[in-house]
């Protein structure tokens, strides 16, 4: 736990969320690798951190590195964070969620997948299942380019998650089947929607095909074989982009 997220980790072990990040933008990915750049910590984050906190055991010690999030005067959560307490609320009053989230919690395991070493954190090993907490805006289908509106949980990656989560638990633990994988979700809407969601075998297996067909460039690019491409949309390209000539105008059609 104290150096799982550290930027020497990062450099030896290959993980669900730098994977993320190269299949956004390589350039981005490996600027985060080198500890040259971070996510931004948006409230939206903070709140999902502060329910996995919870949920996890480990709230004492978010508070610590978080009390930005309190009212320094009366030790409440500040207004735009009052919302967390409701989405643990609402885990809380669901018996099938507090079921599934029931089991050993942040479990780290490694093991080496596609010739390249991984590292993992289940946020709830429940024995015969791999369970993951979702907190998220809605349950609506999303617009990703390239694809068109698709789910929530393909949109934000968590079929790829579950697919390396459960193909790494598998091989460090010697089972000669995986375990299934299991999404509990709750949204941050005005009244919370919740949800205990299985992604199918057939559906991991195509992510994981997906993530065999991309690691081996990416680790070229992590470790310098090969230049990283830029999208030139996110937050790190905008930050370091640099003008070489005009562009010439172009209509686009609709």
């Amino acid at each position: 736990n104290e150096n799982y997220h550290s930027t020497t980790a990062n450099n030896d072990y290959w993980s669900v969320s730098l994977f993320k990040a190269f299949d956004r933008c390589e350039a981005s990915g490996l600027a985060m690798v080198r500890g040259e750049y971070e996510q931004e910590q948006t409230t939206s984050l903070l709140v999902g951190s502060y329910v996995d906190a919870y949920v996890s055991g480990t709230q004492t010690s978010f508070i610590e590195q978080h009390p930005e999030i309190f009212n320094s005067r009366t030790g409440e959560l500040k207004a735009d964070y009052r919302k967390a307490d409701e989405l643990i609320r609402a885990i809380e009053s669901q018996p099938l969620m507090v079921e599934y989230l029931t089991g050993e919690k942040q479990t780290i395991m490694s093991a080496e997948l596609f010739d390249v070493p991984w590292k993992i954190k289940i946020d709830v090993h429940g024995g015969n299942r791999i369970v993951d907490l979702k907190t998220v805006k809605d349950f609506e289908p999303l617009y990703k380019e390239g694809f068109g509106r698709v789910s929530w949980i393909e949109y934000w990656g968590y079929d790829t998650q579950g697919a390396i989560y459960q193909k790494i638990e598998q091989i460090a633990s010697g089972r000669t089947e995986p375990l299934p994988f299991y999404i509990v979700a709750v949204t941050k809407e005005k009244v919370p929607d919740v949800a205990v969601i299985q992604i199918p075998q057939h559906v991991l297996d195509t992510a994981l095909k997906v993530v065999e067909s991309k690691i081996d460039r990416f680790d070229l690019v992590k470790h310098g074989d090969i230049e990283p491409n830029r999208c030139g949309k996110c937050d790190y390209c905008k930050r370091t982009k640099k003008l070489a000539e005009p562009e010439v105008f172009e209509t686009v059609e609709m």
